[in-house]
């Protein structure tokens, strides 16, 4: 596993102009039957790990193991939780006192965007091309990029 070129260095200009660092992420292997909580679990404090050893701290993070049509009874059906509801930016809000008003959403699927919007947050889609499928068109996010670090660039210029 390794980080996206650029991932590390965008995260911590985002840090540096005060925002805070919250992880939200639909991770559904496990309803699938593809994989267990632990090894999700696993994956996610990796990827915490790897950013650590780049300098960057997140904030907060949330993993939605559910899945609509999953095969693990448990973790089937809809849920408050998974994007494009809100639930898990929300929660994040909640504990650590963030105002969503004045906050962003990154992501690179429709229902990020959602998600965000949903939320109160001002959004950015980035176009990255392994997640073209998880994107129709139909939403309409505040900023559109090519890959994080213009997306931060871009949010990082705009006004308000």
């Amino acid at each position: 596993m390794r980080l996206l070129p650029g991932v590390a260095a965008a995260l911590r200009q985002l840090t540096q102009a005060g925002y805070a660092l919250v992880c939200v992420s639909n991770q559904p292997a496990a309803a699938k039957g593809k994989a267990t909580i632990g090894q999700l679990r696993a994956v996610h404090e990796r990827v915490i790990e790897l950013l650590a050893l780049e300098g960057v701290r997140l904030d907060a993070s949330r993993l939605c193991p559910h899945h609509p049509e999953g095969v693990v009874v448990e973790l089937s059906g809809r849920c408050a939780c998974r994007k494009p509801a809100p639930g898990m930016l929300l929660e994040a809000a909640d504990a650590n006192a963030l105002d969503l008003g004045a906050s962003w959403m990154l992501g690179d699927t429709d229902a990020d965007v959602r998600a965000g919007s949903t939320a109160g947050c001002r959004t950015v889609l980035i176009e990255y091309p392994g997640s073209a499928h998880k994107r129709l068109g139909v939403t309409n996010p505040d900023l559109r990029a090519v890959d994080l670090a213009d997306a931060v660039a871009q949010l990082l210029d705009s006004p308000g």
